[in-house]
């Protein structure tokens, strides 16, 4: 059964998904679960998984604290499939990285996750495992695309500090945030990307144009988002584009700082990816659909501040479900690494690094 709700861009569309397999509810595009207790995928990855008892590799950015609090809980359910943890720092080395192992010794990692442009580029050296939903008990939205299982996002939200910003001059709007006022005050990533993302929503000319407004503003530009998030959190700037999960860390050692989501509000999509030359290519898998549950998801976003958008009863379906989301999809990452090149070299022309 399949029951289907579609209007324009920007706005939800609600979709039921029956299978003999796995009863997933959906509202696109950004609303999926998967109960693992429902979906007998798991179960034979599982003991194929065991089967091959080899163990697997995981490439992520997040902290090895963080992400240890992740496989506790998904050795708890599966306690005989074993996974090694990899740091990539930022996420931009993935590709490359990936790219290089590849070619030295004719493989990599098992599981890569990270943003769609690096597994895009994967994907087009031939180096990713195509992956099929039904096999999986994965709705479409679950796997967008075959190479790729949504795990979580980076939401980009308008941090500020609540000392040195009145109650009553804190921007509601796009329009507030890029204005005069905040000249010499407004911090931001060094990369242009949330500026990237609002062109799916706005289109490539208003984007940038926007972009342009902002640079006049001549903001202090941060090589990570979470010295930006510090740099609110001291006063060395007032007000900041920056990611919900960088700016936990200081908002729960009490310093003067809050968010807000603007809207529409940017976002990227963090997605898990199977290389082909895994060692363990059902443990691989597991490890990915694993992180689509209730229990998966609740553990990631706990561990990360990092939730998933498509799982219903994550904190990032909650803040999401009030705004448009601006996100480029997967058959659009040409056009995005372009745009991200374009929009980077404006953001540095015009902005001071710190």
């Amino acid at each position: 059964m399949e029951q289907a709700l579609t209007q324009k861009r920007g706005m939800w569309h609600k979709v039921l998904y029956k299978s003999a397999a796995v009863l997933t509810t959906c509202v696109l595009p950004f609303t999926c679960n998967v109960y693992a207790s429902d979906n007998p995928a798991l179960d034979a990855l599982a003991q194929a998984a065991e089967k091959n008892g080899k163990t697997i590799t995981w490439y992520e950015s997040s902290p090895e604290d963080q992400i240890k609090k992740v496989l506790e809980a998904f050795n708890q359910d599966y306690p005989n499939v074993p996974v090694k943890y990899v740091r990539l720092v930022g996420g931009n080395e993935l590709a490359s990285r990936v790219i290089q192992e590849e070619q030295a010794a004719g493989k990599s990692a098992d599981v890569l996750t990270g943003g769609p442009d690096h597994l895009w580029q994967l994907h087009e050296r031939n180096l990713l495992l195509e992956m099929d939903a039904a096999t999986l008990g994965l709705s479409d939205a679950l796997l967008p695309v075959p190479y790729a299982i949504p795990t979580a996002a980076s939401i980009y939200v308008q941090i500020w500090n609540t000392r040195t910003v009145p109650a009553d001059a804190v921007p509601n709007s796009w329009d507030e945030l890029i204005n005069p006022a905040w000249k010499n005050k407004i911090g931001n990533w060094v990369r242009a990307a949330a500026f990237t993302q609002l062109a799916s929503v706005w289109g490539v000319k208003k984007a940038e144009e926007e972009l342009r407004k902002f640079v006049q503003l001549n903001p202090y530009l941060f090589k990570s988002t979470f010295p930006l998030a510090q740099g609110v959190a001291s006063g060395e700037v007032d007000i900041a584009i920056g990611f919900y999960h960088s700016m936990q860390p200081v908002m729960q050692a009490g310093a003067p700082v809050n968010y807000k989501l603007l809207n529409p509000t940017p976002m990227h999509t963090i997605s898990s990816s199977i290389a082909k030359s895994s060692v363990n290519p059902d443990a691989a898998q597991l490890l990915a659909v694993w992180l689509t549950t209730s229990r998966g998801a609740a553990a990631y976003e706990e561990a990360t501040s990092r939730g998933n958008p498509f799982v219903p009863g994550t904190n990032a379906h909650e803040m999401l479900s009030t705004v448009d989301v601006a996100d480029w999809p997967f058959d659009k990452s040409s056009e995005l690494a372009e745009l991200t090149d374009k929009f980077n070299a404006i953001l540095a022309d015009g902005a001071t690094v710190k």
